[in-house]
């Protein structure tokens, strides 16, 4: 058996969704499973395998494949969710109806990464088959909490509050301004922004930080740190924040989880049940829900190094690619003749 990747342009796949192809990737090579990126002449033992939406090119590689008897596979990563839909939904409706629903109705198979994603591509797609597999570990990192503080020059005493994703409307940093603006804080207390947006959003977040100064603790806006150096700032926070209105998965809570700390997200992310049991803080996307979690985290103990450990453990364990490689082989073969 032979996997074909396509993917969107490299700019486009920046952050999440670069990660989940290329964890994927290698997960499978280790499983002895050729992956490859061109369309063969003929399509016997090979499966095309499409990641992400509103690729012109995807559809018409599709419409090849099909042509050849290739079976295909795609992966929407979130690019239905209802959020996605509604940004520019003047564009994507005519564009969805002439040709993106043709390249998801040849599929044999669309492929969702979490229960809530796979119920809305079922309304989108009645009759298609819908199946579900979760994303895996991005990387290898594990806790280290006190080398990572200490590479960043963060107190032993500061309550550390981290925000790292592409800075987009979508994210909710705007709610987490807001709730942290009206709540009382730990003495302490630091707020660090990592990622990058659109200038003009970027800088309305910034004048609202400015214009509530005095309320809201020390704000470090670091810009965009991706690869391997963004691990320190999952190690060393006390509270990963990603209060979203919308996410198939949330790659950035499992990279939390993976090196042991806890975060806070929404229920507009598949995260609710699996950070159930004291595992994080979820809210609903407004302020005042926001605020409400956060006085929890805040009233809360200080994880210990132990329960850091337990929390990385149970995220190596189930969501480790090489696990989770042999369910994606075994999806993989029910699509071939």
């Amino acid at each position: 058996m032979k996997v074909l990747f396509f993917t969107p342009p490299a700019e486009q796949r920046i952050g999440g969704l670069d990660a989940a192809i290329n964890g994927l990737h290698g997960a499978l090579e280790r499983r002895g499973i050729e992956v490859g990126d061109e369309l063969p002449a003929r399509g016997e033992g090979c499966i095309a395998h499409f990641h992400g939406l509103w690729q012109p090119p995807h559809a018409r590689l599709s419409h090849r494949c099909r042509e050849r008897g290739l079976p295909c596979v795609v992966s929407p990563h979130g690019m239905l969710e209802p959020w996605a839909w509604r940004h520019k939904r003047w564009k994507k409706w005519p564009y969805y109806y002439l040709f993106e629903k043709r390249h998801l109705t040849g599929a044999r198979a669309v492929l969702a990464t979490a229960a809530q994603e796979a119920g809305r591509l079922r309304g989108f797609l009645p009759g298609q088959r819908i199946e579900t597999l979760p994303l895996g570990l991005t990387g290898d990192a594990k806790p280290d909490y006190h080398r990572a503080r200490g590479q960043l020059g963060w107190a032993a005493d500061e309550c550390v509050l981290v925000f790292l994703s592409r800075i987009h409307v979508k994210k909710g940093l705007d709610l987490l301004l807001r709730a942290l603006a009206t709540i009382k804080l730990p003495a302490r207390t630091r707020l660090v922004v990592v990622g990058e947006g659109e200038p003009g959003y970027v800088a309305e977040l910034r004048r609202y930080a400015q214009e509530h100064a005095g309320a809201l603790p020390r704000l470090d806006w670091i810009g965009a740190v991706w690869g391997e150096e963004r691990w320190k700032y999952f190690q060393g926070a006390d509270l990963f924040c990603l209060p979203t209105h919308s996410e198939n998965f949330g790659l950035a809570v499992l990279e939390a989880c993976q090196v042991g700390t806890p975060a806070l997200t929404t229920v507009e992310t598949p995260w609710a049940e699996e950070l159930a049991g004291g595992r994080g803080f979820i809210c609903t996307p407004n302020a005042d829900d926001v605020r409400r979690a956060l006085a929890r985290f805040f009233s809360s103990e200080r994880r210990t190094d132990e329960a850091r450990a337990a929390l990385a453990e149970w995220a190596w364990a189930r969501f480790h690619w090489d696990a989770l490689a042999e369910r994606y082989v075994a999806f993989y073969r029910t699509l071939l003749p």
